[in-house]
């Protein structure tokens, strides 16, 4: 996972500026072209990811937004429930949060869960996967 935080995240945006310059000038046949820019980026394969990117990245207020792209989550085949925890734990990847932290809280909700499935407090509806 890559994570910045805003004064990197400037940095990394200028360098990739300068990046397509040079790339633009030594190569005459070639033009790049930045497209978008991840804050936070979980990559696991090939066209499979969760990242935060941001949107009008090149304006004073960029606005962050979550992208998950080929990962089983975003498939209709998953029930509510299993869909929320995957969501959780992903906003909890991305987050930026240290990695103890975020270890610490994906335990606590992964057993909150459990504990809810165990006492009965998870509804059917949680449960139903709809085709």
């Amino acid at each position: 996972m890559i994570n910045t935080g805003t004064n990197q995240l400037k940095e990394a945006i200028q360098m990739g500026e300068r990046l397509k310059e040079k790339v633009n000038k030594l190569h005459k046949c070639l033009e790049i072209e930045i497209d978008g820019v991840f804050k936070s980026l979980l990559l696991l394969k090939k066209k499979k990811y969760a990242a935060i990117t941001l949107e009008n990245w090149n304006s004073p207020n960029p606005k962050e937004v979550k992208e998950v792209k080929g990962l089983d989550m975003v498939r209709r085949d998953w029930c509510p429930l299993s869909k929320n925890v995957g969501n959780f734990i992903l906003d909890l990847i991305l987050s930026g949060k240290e990695r103890d932290v975020v270890i610490l809280e994906m335990n606590n909700q992964l057993a909150e869960v459990g504990r809810r499935m165990k006492e009965g407090e998870v509804t059917v509806a949680e449960y139903t996967i709809v085709k």
